[in-house]
C-alpha cells in the first residue's frame, strides 16, 4: 500500500515538473482616432483636427484615474 501511494505521489510530482509553461502573451492595445471639424480665424476657417486615444492593458489592480471624466461620444 505504501509503495503504491509513493509511486502515485512521485508520478504526480514528475508530471507537474514536466508540464510546460505557456509563454506570456503581450496584452492587446486598442487605439481610437477621433476626427472632428473646428473653426479657426485663418482661411480655410474649417479644419479637421484629430485626437488619438490609446488603451493598453496593465497588470495594475487599481484604476489609473478613478475620479477623471468619463468617455464622451
Amino acid at each position: 500500500m505504501f509503495f503504491q501511494t509513493m509511486l502515485l505521489l512521485l508520478t504526480a510530482a514528475a508530471s507537474v515538473q514536466a508540464a510546460a509553461i505557456n509563454p506570456r502573451q503581450t496584452p492587446p492595445v486598442f487605439t481610437a482616432t477621433r476626427v472632428y471639424q473646428t473653426l479657426t480665424d485663418v482661411p480655410p476657417y474649417f479644419v479637421d483636427e484629430t485626437t488619438v486615444i490609446t488603451w493598453t492593458q496593465s497588470p495594475s489592480t487599481t484604476f489609473a484615474n478613478p475620479d477623471g471624466p468619463g468617455l464622451t461620444v
